[in-house]
């Protein structure tokens, strides 16, 4: 066995525990590369979470508090100057806890999950510490924050600067590669549930209700969803709809479930741990999955872990995965009729579908992922070694 590596992980988010929904896959991600005899750090902001239970928290998570932690970065109002200081903050401490292990550690890498804020403090210790760093771009910096005038900048720069680039999804990739000019790898995110495959439901056993889970916000489409599902129950009176997650728009979700007369028929869970959840996803009929802007969303994993077809809007890398092995249905991004009618469809197919699901974890699975930062490791390592030789015949 190789002598071990070790990395630096910069996380935007860092679950506590398995109930925690703050990016649960970064978990994954690290112990996929402790498979591989990595040594990891990592440095991530203090958040409050929902679960007591932080069972994922050792000495080798290094949590920097900027703020209560009862928000999180990227929903600080961007034009607001109180802003501002918030994030220089955000950057110190990140910054300081880095540095504090840069000093006392040998790495042999750096890995930015997320190209801002973290891809920021990994390029400014790259830079002090010399030491490559690599950016692992992961929808949302990419698709909501290059797009703003000085953070993509920020972006853009730190996407050039970096050793070596990932993405988690096919077209996030293409998209990092037009932004930099350089090469970007697909490797998937990943987030294992836990589903036991003895409490697959059989054919007789689907419940007639769909399933959406992930944050409450208008740009997950959810509010799409309720306005296709009230179309589809008109001529399926006996289907349910269970929303699973938090945030900003569940009260206008909960007034328009009110509203509509829907309160026997679509069911706002909010927050569940994670074993309430698998119970609900194994025996729905679909995972919905109506995001507005998304590249490879966990859910879709989950959805195929345990075996459950999903329906999506034609965004990222969902709909060519649907057509590659057959585990679903999408629908132009934003089209509730059109929403409303793959319903009807999946109503009619999900079992046929169902039996595909498993097909896709192979493409999906985080240990590829893991492989692939073991390699650019290992290339750092030859590259600094030639540097050494050249420098010591010179």
């Amino acid at each position: 066995m190789s002598s071990a590596k070790r990395l630096l992980i910069i996380s935007n988010r860092y679950p506590v525990g398995p109930d925690d929904t703050a990016s649960p896959f970064v978990y994954d991600f690290r112990r996929a590369l402790e498979s591989q005899n990595i040594e990891i750090d990592v440095v991530t902001p203090y958040y409050k979470a929902i679960s007591d239970n932080n069972e994922y928290l050792d000495a080798s998570v290094h949590r920097f508090r900027w703020s209560d932690g009862l928000k999180v970065i990227s929903q600080l109002p961007f034009y607001n100057p109180a802003t501002f200081f918030k994030i220089r903050k955000f950057f110190k401490a990140g910054l300081k806890t880095g540095e504090e292990l840069l000093k006392k550690n040998k790495y042999n890498g750096i890995i930015a999950l997320w190209a801002a804020p973290s891809g920021y403090i990994a390029c400014r210790l790259s830079r002090k510490f010399k030491v490559p760093y690599a950016v692992w771009a992961l929808g949302s910096d990419i698709n909501r924050w290059a797009t703003l005038p000085l953070i993509g900048h920020i972006i853009l720069k730190v996407l050039k600067r970096a050793d070596i680039r990932f993405a988690d999804g096919y077209k996030l990739a293409t998209k990092v590669e037009a932004l930099s000019r350089k090469q970007c790898d697909f490797i998937p995110s990943y987030h294992a549930i836990g589903i036991d495959k003895g409490n697959f439901k059989s054919s007789e056993e689907y419940g007639k209700y769909f399933i959406s889970i992930g944050r409450i916000e208008k740009s997950k489409g959810v509010l799409d969803l309720l306005e296709a599902f009230r179309i589809f129950i008109k001529d399926n009176p006996e289907w349910r709809l269970y929303y699973v997650g938090t945030g900003r728009v569940e009260n206008e979700l909960k007034r328009r479930i009110k509203t509509y007369k829907l309160g026997d028929s679509v069911k706002y869970l909010g927050y569940l741990h994670r074993r309430g959840i698998n119970r609900l996803l194994v025996n729905a009929v679909a995972a919905v999955i109506p995001s507005h802007s998304d590249s490879l969303p966990l859910t879709f994993g989950e959805a195929m872990q345990a075996n459950v077809p999903v329906i999506c809007s034609d965004i990222g890398d969902m709909p060519s995965l649907i057509d590659k092995y057959d585990v679903g249905y999408y629908y132009h991004i934003g089209n509730i009729k059109e929403l409303a009618l793959t319903m009807n469809m999946m109503a009619e197919n999900s079992i046929e579908l169902s039996g595909n699901c498993a097909n896709v974890l192979e493409e999906l699975d985080i240990n590829n992922s893991a492989k692939m930062i073991n390699r650019w490791l290992d290339s750092a390592a030859g590259k600094e070694a030639a540097r050494g030789a050249v420098n010591a015949n010179g």
